[in-house]
């Protein structure tokens, strides 16, 4: 009979872990992610996004064939990515954009250039932080 309980508990304990992982994939798939902040990966000097800028940059990541939209001030562009949500793993590739210049594309660029790097994200109520290899980590809010 103990034995019954013991596997149960551990029934229901790993049902319930996979649910919270398939959650955290619902929250980032399908959700319109807004650049916030970028956090600068050696000194973790955060620098938040201009007021003034003429519009938002923004993320969304599709269900569809694991594309997803890039949406900058002036460019916009697609990629595939893949993630593991048990390990908090993303991987961004093929993210190109359109090359049109413009105030703050330098912030478009620390955008494409830190997704095409990026190893991991993580998910805190409505901020998206993705973890990158290159010279920023970004921060994003859901829409």
């Amino acid at each position: 009979m103990k034995q019954i309980f013991i596997f149960l508990f551990i029934s229901i304990f790993c049902g319930l872990s996979c649910r919270k992982t398939e959650s955290v994939t619902s929250d980032l798939v399908g959700t319109k992610w807004t650049l916030s902040t970028i956090q600068n990966t050696k000194t973790n000097t955060v620098q938040i996004f201009p007021d003034d800028a003429s519009r938002k940059i923004s993320i969304v990541f599709t269900d569809s064939l694991n594309t997803m939209a890039f949406t900058g001030i002036c460019n916009s562009g697609t990629g595939t990515y893949s993630v593991s949500t048990d390990q908090g793993a993303l991987s961004v590739q093929d993210l190109g954009t359109t090359k049109i210049y413009c105030k703050y594309a330098e912030w478009e660029s620390y955008t494409v250039q830190n997704l095409n790097s990026a190893f991991g994200y993580k998910i805190n109520g409505t901020t998206l932080t993705v973890y990158s290899g290159g010279d920023y980590n970004l921060n994003f809010i859901s829409e």
